[in-house]
């Protein structure tokens, strides 16, 4: 869901509703800290967990919009165990903000702005007592900013990736709270070479997922008109060309209608080496048969071992397009996961 364009939605057909936002959470829960649903006296939309968890934020929300004397930020705090029928075993903050007036709130088109640029930024809003509207700030505006050392300094942390969450509260011993959150999950980059049924597929199973994708092949006709909000076209008449304007890091996926071009496409990934993952479809020969060819023009079986092939989970053999894709986007997000698990170590340790 795209929150924000609901939000406006939602106040635009009901003059008001309430973002529920998970800031923090203890042991289990069902979802992460920084996970929204959106509530209004008819219906909602997004997920914090659902269950008996949602039922009670979906119930507090809607105490919060029928009383007007109510404070517009509400915090509570809910235990996952028997008396809300759940078995997690953790807690969970909750953050209620009742957005209401007949217009969004200003912060929200800052929010989308900000998001679009793509640049890091923290949102800091005063919880209790109840401040000036949210602030979004970068590493500068928040060195400048006048709030209290602990929550600069977690800002701070959250901004650089040593802090392992989307969301989460601080507070000064005596001093009001505020809640913490990254602009937007982090975002991963991925060259997507071929526009063929699996590459539509594929396309539209990252479409609701953190990747930003680049979609290659020299046949500008077999992209569909409309696309994802994630995703970018390049009809590129030389698409191996294009592996040289990746960054350091990034994903690369290749299923092209052509052997010889995605042999050709692998072997210059490969060799610039730099990248996170780079998946070939196909099968175990396929796979044989490519790293013959690219041994024969001097690459070493460190680097060839880089390859995958075929792409997508174990075990999963379907071949239909959906199945596919769907296999390709549970290894994506494994590969994905590993990296963050392991970038947040190292930079704890250090």
């Amino acid at each position: 869901m795209a929150w924000q364009a609901a939000a406006r939605r939602m106040i635009a057909e009901e003059g008001a509703s309430v973002l529920v936002t998970v800031a923090d959470l203890r042991g289990s829960a069902p979802r992460e800290a920084g996970a929204k649903m959106l509530v209004s006296a008819r219906g909602a939309e997004g997920s914090i967990g659902g269950g008996h968890l949602e039922y009670a934020a979906i119930d507090a929300a809607r105490r919060l919009l029928a009383d007007p004397g109510a404070p517009a930020v509400h915090t509570l705090t809910l235990p996952l165990g028997p008396a809300l029928g759940q078995c997690c075993g953790g807690s969970v903050d909750l953050v209620f903000e009742r957005l209401s007036g007949g217009a969004a709130p200003s912060w929200l088109g800052d929010w989308e702005a900000a998001a679009r640029e793509g640049a890091d930024r923290v949102v800091v809003t005063r919880l209790a007592p109840e401040g000036a509207p949210k602030a979004i700030l970068d590493r500068d505006a928040l060195a400048r900013s006048a709030l209290p050392n602990a929550v600069r300094s977690a800002a701070g942390r959250m901004l650089s990736g040593t802090v392992g969450t989307e969301a989460l509260l601080v507070a000064e011993p005596g001093g009001p709270a505020y809640m913490l959150e990254r602009l937007s999950e982090p975002v991963e980059r991925l060259h997507l070479f071929g526009a063929g049924h699996v590459g539509r597929a594929i396309v539209r199973a990252l479409a609701p997922l953190p990747f930003r994708v680049t979609w290659i092949d020299g046949r500008a006709e077999m992209f569909p008109a409309e696309l994802p909000d994630n995703v970018a076209v390049c009809p590129a008449l030389q698409p191996r060309l294009e592996v040289d304007r990746a960054e350091p890091g990034d994903l690369f996926l290749v299923m092209t209608h052509s052997h010889p071009l995605d042999l050709e496409i692998c072997e210059r990934v490969l060799r610039r080496g730099d990248f996170r993952f780079l998946g070939l479809i196909g099968s175990a020969t396929k796979r044989a048969r490519f790293a013959s060819r690219l041994r024969a023009r001097g690459l070493s079986e460190a680097v060839i071992a880089r390859l995958t092939c075929p792409v997508g989970v174990p075990g999963i053999s379907g071949k239909r397009p959906a199945i596919i894709a769907a296999s390709v986007a549970a290894q994506l997000l494994a590969v994905v996961e590993a990296a963050r698990s392991s970038d947040f170590l190292s930079s704890a340790e250090g």
